[in-house]
C-alpha cells in the first residue's frame, strides 16, 4: 500500500540563497560504476521522495483531464499551460516528406523551437526571485520530450521532466505564498499541490509526450521491447497503482489487463499510430469499470495506451506487466 502523505518526510527544499552556484548540469552517469554512484546520491533520494509523495497524494483519486482546457489561474495552471502551448507546435510543425526509417526529422524542428524558446518559457512562467535558477530547470525542461538527434523517446526524458517539476516543487513555485515569503528557504508546497501535479500536471504531460511520439514516430529509447515494463514510460503505474490503492476498489490486477476492459481491441487497427485519441486513452472507462476504481486512472490509461498502439495477446506484447497483474 502506498503510505499517506503524512508519513513521508518533506522534500527539502533548494535555499534562496543557493542561486548564486547554480550551473547548467552536465551528464556524469556513463557507466555501470556510476549508475551505483547515482544509486547512492542524495539527488536519487530526493527524485524518489517526490514521486512518492506524488503517488501517495493520488490514493484513491480519479485523474483530472479537465485541468487541460481549464486551466487554473496559479502556478499549476500556468505549467499546464505552458505544456498546452508545446502541443501545439505538434500539430503546427509540418511533417517532413523525405523517407525515413526511424522517426520523422520534423521533430528535430520541434526540438529546435524548444531550445531557441526555452528561456522565453520560463521567464514568462517563473516570478523574478526564481529566474536565476533558469541555467538548470533548462537542461531538465530541454531533455522532457525526447532526443532531437536520435528521433526517440524513453523513459529518461519522463525522468527530465519529472525532475523539472521536482526542482520547481523545491524552490517553493507551487506555493503561492512563497513570492512573498522574506525566508531563505521556501515554505513546502501545500498537500493540494502534490495532488495536482498527479492528478492534473503530469497526465497533461502525458498527452504531449505521446502526442509527440505519434506523429513524429519516435522510437522507443534503450528498449528492452517485450522485457521492458513499457516502451516509453514508468511514472504513469507508479501514480496510476496507487489511485487503485483504496479500500473502495474492486477491481483485481488480473481484471485490469483484460480485453473486455478495452473494447476498442475489437476495431480495425489502422495501419500506423493508435487505435482511440489521446483525450479518449486518458479518460478510458467502460460500463464494466463503473463504480470499481477511481475513474479515470493513470494505470488503466497506460494500459489503454498499449492496446490502442500494440497488436497480438498481451501476454506476448507486454509479457511484464501480464505478471504483474497475475503475481
Amino acid at each position: 500500500m502506498t503510505p499517506p502523505p503524512s508519513q513521508l518526510p518533506p522534500v527539502p527544499p533548494i535555499s534562496r540563497d543557493a542561486h548564486h552556484s547554480v550551473r547548467a548540469p552536465t551528464k556524469c552517469i556513463n557507466s555501470e560504476a556510476d549508475v551505483h554512484t547515482w544509486l547512492k546520491s542524495e539527488a536519487h533520494d530526493v527524485y524518489l521522495l517526490f514521486v512518492a509523495r506524488l503517488a501517495a497524494a493520488a490514493t484513491g483519486k480519479p485523474t483530472r483531464t479537465d485541468a487541460w482546457s481549464n486551466c487554473a489561474h496559479d502556478a499549476i495552471g500556468s505549467v499546464i499551460s505552458l505544456l498546452r502551448q508545446l502541443d501545439a507546435w505538434t500539430d503546427e510543425i509540418e511533417l517532413s516528406p523525405l523517407p525515413q526509417r526511424f522517426g520523422n526529422k520534423a521533430f528535430r524542428e520541434w526540438g529546435a523551437r524548444l531550445e531557441a524558446h526555452v528561456d522565453e518559457l520560463h521567464t514568462a512562467l517563473l516570478p523574478t526571485h526564481l529566474l536565476p535558477y533558469v541555467p538548470e530547470l533548462r537542461a531538465y525542461l530541454l531533455g522532457g520530450f525526447g532526443s532531437f538527434s536520435r528521433l526517440d523517446y524513453g523513459t529518461g526524458h519522463e525522468m527530465s521532466f519529472v525532475a523539472w517539476l521536482a526542482m520547481l516543487y523545491r524552490l517553493g513555485f507551487f506555493d503561492e505564498s512563497s513570492s512573498s515569503s522574506s525566508s531563505s528557504s521556501p515554505p513546502p508546497p501545500s498537500p493540494s499541490s502534490d495532488e495536482r501535479l498527479a492528478l492534473e500536471v503530469f497526465p497533461a504531460y502525458l498527452r504531449v509526450a505521446w502526442h509527440i511520439q505519434d506523429r513524429y514516430a519516435l522510437e522507443p529509447a534503450g528498449s528492452h521491447g517485450a522485457w521492458g515494463l513499457d516502451d516509453y514510460h514508468f511514472i504513469p503505474y507508479v501514480i496510476g497503482a496507487a489511485q487503485l490503492a483504496t479500500a473502495g476498489t474492486t477491481l483485481s490486477p488480473q481484471q485490469v489487463i483484460s480485453p473486455m476492459l478495452y473494447p476498442f481491441l475489437t476495431l480495425s487497427a489502422p495501419r500506423s499510430g493508435p487505435r482511440i485519441s489521446l483525450q479518449d486513452t486518458l479518460t478510458h472507462s467502460t460500463p464494466r469499470l463503473a463504480g470499481s476504481a477511481p475513474m479515470p486512472n493513470l494505470y488503466i490509461s497506460a494500459i489503454a495506451r498499449i492496446n490502442s498502439l500494440k497488436r497480438g495477446p498481451f501476454t506476448e506484447h507486454s509479457p511484464i506487466l501480464s505478471d504483474i497483474a497475475r503475481s
